[in-house]
């Protein structure tokens, strides 16, 4: 299980969680078109994949979210 948290510039807190990483962007973009949320307005992104164990969906959910700070 992976976690997604972040803060929009509003001070509002979302937690997205995905079981797996490959399922992690497609259900972040239904979660922020579905609560019409801009990326440009988040900041602090953070991932948590403590209870993952794969190292390759650690990976994938480290590069995702590299991406979405970029």
């Amino acid at each position: 299980m992976i976690f997604l948290s972040f803060n929009t510039i509003k001070k509002q807190k979302y937690r997205i969680q995905a079981e797996k990483s490959e399922k992690l962007l497609k259900i972040l973009d239904k979660f922020l078109k579905k609560n019409t949320i801009k990326i440009a307005s988040i900041k602090d992104w953070k991932v948590d994949f403590s209870q993952e164990k794969s190292i390759t969906s650690q990976r994938i959910s480290r590069s995702i979210l590299y991406a979405l700070k970029f």
